[in-house]
């Protein structure tokens, strides 16, 4: 436990230091609510939203993944969501390198847009095109912090979670809806969470 603990704080410093350095101008204002949830495809198969896994593939024109990046969508999902608004908050038609690990964090659509599928770098991806996070603070000892912390209010959130079997970091993307995750189930219920980003929608006022 301490051991993990350890680690989790390591990675959790360097999640902020990666945003920190983020210098870009910020000239974009994020979506409303209203726009990005009415245009997020949420997960059928789960008994919310428009698309199950497939559905969405199909929609995208089976765009090549590699097969363990297929189990989480949460990345396309939102990319679906910001290139059905359109005009500047399209991804683009440029392939999206983000992370130095890997070639690619994006595919190309049949709609010639790029989606981006790898959640780690969908982050720093938001942070350069509109703003800079709100750090939501974690604690082991407390999981239920972070939700009580977001209660209230609308936007995209991001949970990074620290995987002591493989050694790495992982994340899952959403919107967030008042008190619980937009159209889809235990996205925010990852183990060994270490931290939790969030951008509020300029309209994300919740019913009293």
């Amino acid at each position: 436990m301490a051991q993990w603990l350890h680690t989790g704080r390591k990675m959790e410093r360097l999640v902020v230091v990666l945003l920190t350095l983020i210098t870009l101008t910020h000239t974009l204002k994020l979506p409303t609510w209203k726009q990005l949830s009415t245009s997020y495809p949420g997960y059928k198969h789960k008994g919310q939203g428009k698309y199950t896994n497939l559905e969405l593939f199909l929609r995208l024109g089976k765009a090549p993944l590699p097969d363990e990046d297929k189990e989480d969508t949460s990345a396309l999902r939102l990319s679906f969501a910001l290139n059905k608004l359109g005009g500047s908050h399209r991804l683009g038609t440029d392939e999206i390198h983000i992370s130095k690990t890997f070639d690619n964090d994006s595919v190309k659509g049949k709609d010639g847009q790029q989606y981006i599928y790898r959640t780690m770098a969908f982050g720093p991806f938001l942070a350069m095109k509109y703003k800079s996070p709100e750090l939501i603070r974690t604690d082991p000892l407390d999981p239920d912090l972070p939700k009580r912390t977001l209660k209230g209010k609308r936007g995209i959130v991001r949970f990074v979670a620290f995987y002591n079997k493989n050694k790495h970091a992982d994340a899952r993307i959403a919107l967030w809806d008042c008190d619980h995750v937009f159209e889809a189930r235990n996205l925010g219920k990852m183990h060994h969470l270490i931290s939790v980003e969030f951008w509020e929608l300029p309209d994300s006022s919740c019913p009293s």
